[in-house]
């Protein structure tokens, strides 16, 4: 034994000049130890020292939860698989404290809504867990778990809601000698502005088609006017100037397909260079000329210039005739904005994919009789179009989990993704979810319905 060591008693140190006394004083003391710890144990003694180690288990119901434990981390994922057939998850989040923290965990989740569809792109939730721990095993279990993101303690902050006000930095500033090795085409006038949506996609998809004809960047304004039928309630029902095209397609993805400039950048670039004469233009002021007549041109910008006449000054009317051989516009070339595919990914992914869609053109007295001719009872109906209201869908509601746009406003609310991203875009400015917007979105979800039917007056 150290002799610097203390003993189990209330003796001092020794020191080095008692060893005898010291052994004498060790042997005592471990006798006395053995008498005071016999060696057999009493059943009595096994008794109390089972319900130490017993309640030390039991928990206590008013403690957090340990969201971070494997086991409640497996269980969980396992409820969310089990609970929700028709979505296929790709990656679950850590689970974190809910609210309250000892009752609930927080979880995220990355999946796909349906299989069948031709998009692999996933969309993210977020969900509150309801936990119960057993009274004396401490073994969870999952009482419930909550609606669309009821579980915003799992949700990662958004990056760009700090810089949300912040307008896109412009594209690099080009050299002259760059500028001058480029080959530009300019569309100048016309009546397409302030129409239809669709009148405008149709003519913008015919200049950039001959745009790539001739190997040439098109100019392009990246404002638009919105048509008044479209304007959001409130604003006076008059069209509306200087909506941006990113609004509404994905400019990303037409940049990746064509050569575009931006209009109000090409045309300071052009008053710095191109009008001192020493860079050739040509202007083409008949919209029946073919491309083919002058794809050879040298010049560094041609220019078609549209008349104030209708319908003669359409852009699309360039597509038409004799270039209608060469020039075949490609529709699947515009693609909707990110911004309304999220929230379209979003509705569907509330209504876990399994659904039936119904579109109306109007408000029909018998819909219900039709939907009843098309649906069978009990699935989940979005029903889309023009004259859906609250009291119509309250009618369809005894026999169907019926659902339209309206219910899903949060999703373009001035928290939601959406808000930030266009006001982003915007320069800041806050933008409305117009009718185009609506009509878009409520388009796209209807065709993601597994049956679809159509409902006219």
């Amino acid at each position: 034994m150290d002799p610097s060591r203390p003993l189990l008693g209330r003796g001092a140190l020794l020191s080095s000049s008692f060893h005898a006394a010291a052994g004498f004083l060790v042997v005592v003391l471990l006798l006395l130890t053995l008498l005071r710890f016999p060696l057999s144990i009493s059943p009595h003694a096994v008794s109390t020292v089972s319900d130490q180690k017993l309640s030390q288990r039991i928990c206590d119901p008013t403690s957090p939860l340990d969201c971070a434990d494997p086991q409640l981390f497996h269980l969980m994922m396992r409820s969310a698989i089990d609970t929700f057939h028709a979505v296929h998850f790709s990656r679950f989040g850590r689970p974190v404290p809910g609210d309250p923290p000892s009752a609930s965990c927080d979880m995220a989740w990355r999946a796909r809504s349906d299989s069948d569809s031709p998009s692999k792109a996933t969309t993210k939730d977020y969900r509150r867990f309801a936990i119960a721990r057993h009274p004396v095993t401490c073994a969870y279990s999952v009482l419930s778990i909550g609606d669309y993101h009821s579980g915003p303690n799992a949700r990662k902050p958004r990056r760009v809601a700090t810089n949300a006000t912040i307008a896109p930095p412009p594209p690099p500033a080009l050299s002259r000698s760059q500028f001058a090795q480029g080959a530009y085409l300019a569309y100048l006038g016309g009546g397409d502005r302030c129409k239809p949506m669709p009148h405008y996609l149709r003519s913008l998809l015919c200049a950039l088609t001959e745009a790539r004809y001739l190997n040439r960047t098109l100019v392009l304004d990246l404002t638009l006017c919105l048509a008044a039928s479209y304007a959001a309630p409130g604003t006076g029902g008059m069209p509306e100037e200087g909506k941006r095209l990113a609004f509404y397609v994905d400019v990303d993805h037409l940049h990746s397909q064509f050569a575009i400039i931006e209009g109000t950048k090409f045309w300071a670039d052009w008053d710095k260079w191109g009008v001192q004469g020493q860079l050739g233009a040509r202007l083409i002021e008949d919209t029946r000329l073919a491309p083919i007549k002058f794809s050879k041109a040298r010049d560094t910008l041609i220019v078609r210039k549209f008349g104030d006449v209708e319908p003669g000054n359409y852009w699309y009317n360039v597509c038409e005739g004799e270039a209608k051989r060469v020039l075949r516009p490609l529709r699947p070339a515009i693609r909707w904005a990110p911004s309304l595919m999220h929230i379209v990914n979003n509705i569907i992914s509330r209504m876990q994919a399994d659904f039936d869609s119904v579109h109306t053109g109007g408000n029909v007295d018998d819909l219900s009789q039709r939907i009843q001719e098309g649906v069978d009872g009990g699935r989940q109906v979005y029903v889309a179009g023009i004259g859906v209201n609250s009291a119509l869908v309250e009618a369809l509601k005894a026999k169907y989990r019926v659902h339209y746009l309206d219910e899903f406003e949060d999703l373009w609310g001035t928290d939601s993704k959406w808000f930030l991203e266009m006001r982003r875009l915007n320069g800041g400015v806050p933008v409305e979810f117009d009718g185009y917007m609506r009509e878009v979105v409520d388009r796209e979800v209807f065709l993601k319905g597994k049956k679809k039917v159509e409902v006219l007056q």
